[in-house]
């Protein structure tokens, strides 16, 4: 399988990204969804967002745009991924609260009524990202075939669902409207009124219905955006089922933080949102669903740590292991594996015991091919997951962390 890969000729161009994230610079949308000064955006007792982040659409534009994305106006919610043939087996289209949304499905050879398989549900990184991302840069298609999630050596692979994301206005300080998961508005319930919850809750019941696949061994893996919902999601449906009846056991993610924390920008009257409740739940839900996140020594858009997320001015909750220390305390069960990047002296994909000192500078501010610096790098660490397959990297013996991430749901089994 060819896999496209995040090279460090790409550099110039991520740190323009990486500039317009930091400056919170952009161009603020006319349309606003709610003109009502009494309206409350954040309600921290009930669901953070009080409703739904808005879906770009013809009548309410996103034009805060992701800077990676080439548009400068985005007016439609769903963007139909291609789901290549020679990678996927089908593409499942559905109607979810007036969205039309897609998957993409593999289903390994053998996998019949009378021989089911695991099902992993996977969630893309937020701006360009999309559901064919699975495809290009992971390896877990060639694992979906021949990794034993089920326990069972007779029964080996996974039926694998790459969910793609909608248009949405995002509320970070940087511009970053563009295909995502809403994780802001939290509405935990069964149904539930957050359309991105209530999309993947259909996808299992219509997968599970057709009656191959292991009602128990029903999994969620995602990145960086997906990652933040993958957490979210699992807590959720661990402990209250689909509408079908169907729970999530277990979850692992790369490169997040608090699902559950505040805001920056208010999605919907397009302004910096400084005044008025915060979004970060006053009272965290209480599950018991087993969860790991992998993350880097150093990573620019989600700190490894706490001075990290302060010096590259990422959003609230977007640090890990800030959020793995409280998690405990919570009453979650999280478990960190922390592995190096590409900054200098760690090594990639290898675990490591600390997070990286990236000071003076935090800011990748002398950035080019000729220098790289350990900030620049500390982003394209969070662009590269980490499955130790990177075609601008120097041979190693970098350990293969999709198959840590894939013990682990196999291991913990409803």
């Amino acid at each position: 399988m060819a896999h496209s890969r995040f090279r460090l000729t790409d550099i110039l161009f991520l740190i323009v990204i990486f500039a317009s994230a930091c400056s919170g610079g952009g161009s603020s949308g006319d349309a606003s969804v709610n003109n009502d000064s009494s309206y409350q955006v954040c309600d921290p007792s009930n669901t953070g967002l009080t409703a739904p982040l808005p879906a770009c659409s013809s009548a309410t534009p996103c034009t805060r745009i992701a800077p990676e994305l080439a548009e400068t106006i985005i007016t439609e919610a769903s963007q139909e991924p291609v789901c290549d043939s020679n990678f996927w087996t089908e593409k499942q289209t559905q109607n979810v609260g007036g969205f039309t949304r897609y998957a993409c499905i593999y289903r390994p050879s053998g996998t019949s009524v009378s021989s089911k398989r695991p099902l992993v549900l996977w969630f893309h990184p937020g701006g360009d990202g999309s559901a064919d991302l699975l495809a290009e840069q992971t390896r877990l298609l060639e694992k979906a075939d021949q990794f034993d999630l089920a326990g069972d050596v007779a029964r080996p692979g996974f039926v694998l669902a790459a969910i793609q994301g909608r248009n949405l206005r995002f509320p970070t300080l940087a511009p970053r409207d563009g295909r995502h998961h809403d994780f802001y508005f939290r509405d935990l319930t069964s149904p539930s009124g957050n359309p991105d919850i209530a999309n993947a809750d259909q996808v299992i019941d219509t997968l599970v219905a057709e009656g191959m696949i292991e009602a128990d061994k029903i999994f969620v893996m995602g990145w960086s955006n997906g990652a933040f919902f993958a957490q979210m999601y699992a807590i959720a449906r661990h402990e209250t089922p689909t509408p079908g009846g169907y729970q999530v056991a277990a979850a692992t993610v790369f490169g997040a933080g608090d699902p559950f924390n505040d805001i920056r920008w208010d999605p919907f009257n397009e302004t910096e949102y400084s005044g008025g409740s915060s979004c970060q739940l006053t009272s965290y839900p209480v599950s018991a669903v087993p969860l790991q996140i992998v993350y880097r020594s150093c990573d620019a858009a989600v700190g490894c740590d706490a001075q990290q997320q302060s010096c590259f001015n990422n959003e609230p909750g977007y640090a890990t292991q800030p959020w793995l220390s409280d998690s405990g305390s919570l009453g979650f069960s999280v478990q960190g594996e922390l592995i190096g990047g590409l900054e200098d002296g760690a090594q990639l994909d290898e675990r490591t015991a600390s997070c990286s000192d990236i000071g003076p500078s935090c800011l990748p501010i002398d950035c080019s091919l000729i220098n790289t610096s350990d900030e620049c790098l500390c982003l394209v660490n969070h662009l590269r997951w980490p499955d130790a397959a990177y075609d601008s990297a120097p041979a190693s013996s970098a350990h293969d962390l999709e198959l840590d991430m894939l013990a682990f749901l196999r291991d913990n089994s409803l």
